[in-house]
């Protein structure tokens, strides 16, 4: 109960942090801005909310595999519908800004499906690991897409 409880306190921080960043009072960090990013994108997935997780992929998105933004949006979909519940714990790697509208992030993720608080529940866990280097663009003000997106398994050393 108390990895649970952890969770929810997790979720709560983070739906606070992004409800604070709505509000605008003071402007952010890039590195501020790019962590709420990872953060919007675990609520989206964990609230199967495809919507939101379509709204934050840029419409010129394109992949190693010959990806669009369409067949995105389709795994998204594709995944929403496989998995009655889905979990999500991340770990930013790195997080670089090779020009001021332009990031380079690595996302370490475990997907599972019941709750995550800490990457030592990983070992006992029947999760799926991976690492996703990103490309995101700023769109507007302080928002940002995914414009390139690459990933591949992780191991769980990778979580720590």
């Amino acid at each position: 109960m108390r990895g649970l409880s952890e969770w929810w306190t997790t979720v709560g921080g983070l739906t606070l942090a992004l409800v604070l960043t709505a509000c605008g009072e003071s402007p952010e960090s890039p590195e501020t801005e790019i962590q709420t990013f990872v953060a919007k994108v675990q609520i989206a997935a964990e609230e199967r909310n495809a919507r939101e997780l379509r709204s934050l992929i840029a419409k010129d998105y394109v992949d190693i595999h010959g990806n669009d933004r369409k067949a995105i949006e389709g795994l998204i979909h594709l995944h929403i519908l496989r998995n009655q519940s889905i979990h999500v714990l991340t770990r930013i790697q790195v997080i670089e800004f090779p020009e001021p509208e332009r990031a380079l992030v690595v996302v370490m993720a475990a997907l599972a499906s019941r709750p995550v608080a800490s990457a030592d529940e990983l070992a006992g866990l029947n999760a799926d690991l991976y690492r996703f280097n990103l490309e995101l663009i700023r769109h507007g003000r302080d928002d940002w897409l995914v414009q390139h997106a690459a990933w591949e398994t992780a191991q769980l050393a990778d979580f720590w």
